[in-house]
């Protein structure tokens, strides 16, 4: 950053590294618990020297990515594709729709619905 590392933090300079963070989470360079703590230190930096600090050692820096690819070797830079896992709920390749919570609402509720009208049924038919 141009920017003298001892000036105050301005709103602008945290919404700037905290956009930068997101990226980096959303692109999975970053994992949850780092994101919050990176978050937590971006609240509590008072210059830009320290917000520069917060994102000084993101993965995938372009800085840090010159270096790497330079000492990479050319074997490791070919596309592997992976086998699928089979999932919790059957194989990878099998795409099943999901189904929102609001259609599950409503199955609860007509099943819960059938229960207190069998109930009430049982009890006037007595």
């Amino acid at each position: 950053m141009d920017r003298d590392p001892n000036a105050p933090a301005t709103p602008a300079d945290r919404e700037r590294v905290t956009a930068v963070l997101r990226e980096h989470l959303a692109s999975g360079r970053l994992a949850l618990s780092e994101y919050r703590a990176r978050l937590d230190g971006v609240r509590r930096a008072g210059t830009v020297g320290e917000l520069d600090a917060v994102s000084a050692n993101l993965p995938g820096r372009e800085d840090r990515d010159d270096a790497a690819r330079s000492t990479t070797p050319q074997e490791y830079d070919r596309h592997v594709e992976t086998p699928p896992r089979a999932g919790a709920y059957g194989p990878a390749m099998e795409q099943r729709p999901r189904v929102s919570n609001a259609t599950l609402n409503k199955v609860w509720l007509v099943v819960m619905s059938l229960g207190v009208l069998a109930g009430a049924l049982a009890y006037f038919l007595k």
